[in-house]
């Protein structure tokens, strides 16, 4: 580890800040460059073997680098800036600040999450989630004044910067996260133009799509498995999600309709091709419900006849 990140290890809490000023840098070599990246992923590969304050001033050193344009055009840093948000979450004995530690964990998130979904399917989108899965928590008691210090400014080609709007983001869904186990998912299918809301065990889904059946497909492959009623003034659409399997109805075919859903297939890329519905040879009549369909809603936890009475 650089001795610069020395100053660090003396748990002085009061003085962190100040120090983290004292060694970002604002501008890079050129010819450093490359070396610069290989420090910095050596660092944070060792950074669970230091003291928390030197976690967090190696995670914000990596900030630093990131704004004065070091990885432009590479996303590479990604990996690692998880693996650093990671390392900060203390263990029980770990002498600590909880406000200035789940600052710096709320900065680093949002950098994560910066061109990155929750729920996508991206090499970016998966690495922000298993970063928020494991860090989310902390992120819920950052505090303004804190953050304002730790965030970076940079008009550098290529610069990766985060604002405070984008910080006070994170902080909102994970304060929200902590209140209710939904929010998170909510928040996903606003980001869609869904209204959303989980009533009786369905997602139940609304907005200005047009074609209900798509909506649905989206929005059951965002929230994984489970039951999605996607609803306009027009008409509406059924999903139930368990497993391998999926079926589906909707108001303008009041049918059931089975499908398998196999890895890498999702709901989503299942019904986005054409207006039509993809082809299936299992189709059963609305009601009574097929015996494949009730052990769908059972394996998911929702009432059937709610859901006929839905699409009618």
């Amino acid at each position: 580890m650089d001795d610069v990140f020395a100053r660090f290890s003396d748990d002085r809490w009061d003085d962190f800040l100040d120090e983290l000023d004292k060694i970002r840098v604002s501008v890079v070599d050129p010819a450093e460059l490359q070396q610069m990246k290989v420090t910095a992923r050596r660092d944070a590969r060792e950074a669970g073997t230091q003291p928390l304050l030197v976690r967090m001033a190696l995670a914000d050193h990596y900030l630093n680098l990131l704004a004065i344009g070091v990885w432009a055009g590479d996303e590479s840093w990604r990996a690692d800036l998880r693996d650093l948000v990671v390392s900060l979450v203390p263990e029980d004995d770990e002498q600590r600040d909880d406000a200035l530690l789940s600052s710096v964990i709320a900065v680093v998130l949002a950098q994560l999450l910066q061109d990155a979904r929750l729920r996508g399917g991206s090499e970016a989108d998966v690495i922000a989630r298993s970063a928020w899965e494991k860090a989310q928590e902390w992120a819920a008691y950052a505090e303004d004044r804190h953050v304002e210090r730790l965030l970076h400014a940079s008009t550098e080609a290529g610069a990766r910067v985060v604002t405070e709007s984008e910080v006070r983001e994170v902080v909102e869904l994970a304060t929200a996260a902590a209140d209710d186990q939904h929010a998170e998912t909510i928040a996903v299918l606003e980001t869609e133009g869904f209204t959303a809301e989980f009533m009786n065990g369905v997602w139940v889904v609304e907005g200005e799509f047009r074609n209900a059946v798509r909506a649905a497909a989206r929005a059951i492959t965002l929230t994984g498995h489970g039951c999605v009623l996607a609803r306009n003034i027009r008409s509406s659409a059924v999903m139930l999600w368990h497993e391998n399997t999926l079926a589906m109805a909707d108001s303008k075919v009041p049918r059931w309709r089975v499908y398998p859903i196999l890895a890498p297939v999702t709901p989503q890329s299942k019904f986005s091709g054409g207006e039509g519905l993809p082809f299936t040879r299992e189709t059963h009549p609305l009601a009574p419900a097929p015996e494949v369909v009730r052990r769908l809603a059972d394996a998911v936890g929702v009432n059937l006849s709610h859901l006929l009475a839905a699409l009618r």
